[in-house]
């Protein structure tokens, strides 16, 4: 049976995954992260906090994107009139523009709310919920 080793769980560069073989990540990617392949080529990433706070925003997409596959899902097997892909050229009460004046504010409320938890936690949240845990998954039981 295939057994690891201490060597192959520690992060490293591995040549063959590097974004540019021929070029020497820059030292702030040290391959810790998900995905960090030593790319940064306009260097986004030399400030830690902001490096951590574009992992976590990374993580919060992620989970806009599975709330939307749900979403997605959850209309068609309740069979909500249209397809998913065509729900953008349907014409609402609602003006595009009025749309957009709603949203705006609303997810920049949200969002500015979100960013100051996270300057004073250092985890993500909800506006005044840090962590936004309501099932319990990060307890010390799970």
């Amino acid at each position: 049976p295939y057994q690891l080793s201490a060597q192959a769980l520690t992060p490293r560069y591995v040549p063959q995954l590097r974004r540019l073989p021929s070029a020497e990540p820059p030292s702030h990617l040290d391959g810790t992260l998900a995905g960090d392949y030593g790319f940064d080529p306009l260097g986004l990433g030399v400030d830690s906090d902001r490096l951590a706070w574009y992992a976590e925003a990374e993580l919060q997409n992620g989970r806009w994107a599975m709330m939307a596959v749900a979403g997605i899902l959850g209309s068609s097997a309740l069979g909500v009139e249209g397809d998913w892909f065509t729900a953008g050229a349907k014409t609402y009460e609602l003006d595009h523009f009025t749309q957009l004046a709603i949203q705006f504010p609303i997810m920049g409320y949200l969002e500015l709310k979100r960013y100051a938890g996270f300057k004073a936690t250092g985890s993500n949240g909800l506006v005044n919920a840090f962590p936004f845990d309501p099932a319990g998954m990060n307890s010390a039981g799970m």
